[in-house]
């Protein structure tokens, strides 16, 4: 049983970016890195979406939550822009969060240990650091 099906099983709604295509269950079987800029596959197993969509490169999306339809969405420069409803929403909502992450990882006090409690404490300390600036 895949994650997507699990938490569906548990009457949980989710939404998520799937960035490694290497062993993944969630692969899509199209050829995802022959798809044009702009141009989107998709397939669906009972509520669980895979959506794979290319703008700079391709990002694949796995929801429970969405179809695959293609929204407009306005751009800086006054361009009306297709793409995927779920990847528009996932844009809005998740920015805190990925930026959150992105600028940890760049300053990162995690160091290479053995014992998981050193880790987590570590992880906090970096926490608490971000969330005071």
């Amino acid at each position: 049983m895949t994650t997507a099906e699990t938490l569906l099983s548990r009457q949980v709604k989710s939404m998520w970016n799937n960035q490694s295509e290497q062993g993944s269950s969630y692969r899509n079987e199209n050829k995802s890195q022959s798809l044009k800029r702009g141009e989107t596959t998709f397939r669906r197993k009972g509520e669980i979406l895979l959506q794979s969509w290319r703008d700079t490169r391709v990002v694949n999306m796995i929801s429970t939550i969405h179809d695959s339809t293609m929204d407009d969405v306005p751009r800086r420069n006054e361009e009306v822009k297709k793409k995927p409803i779920c990847i528009f929403q996932y844009n809005m909502f998740m920015k805190g969060v990925d930026g959150a992450d992105q600028y940890m990882s760049y300053y990162s006090l995690l160091r290479k240990t053995e014992k998981w409690p050193k880790k987590v404490a570590f992880w906090l300390i970096n926490c608490a650091l971000f969330s005071s600036f």
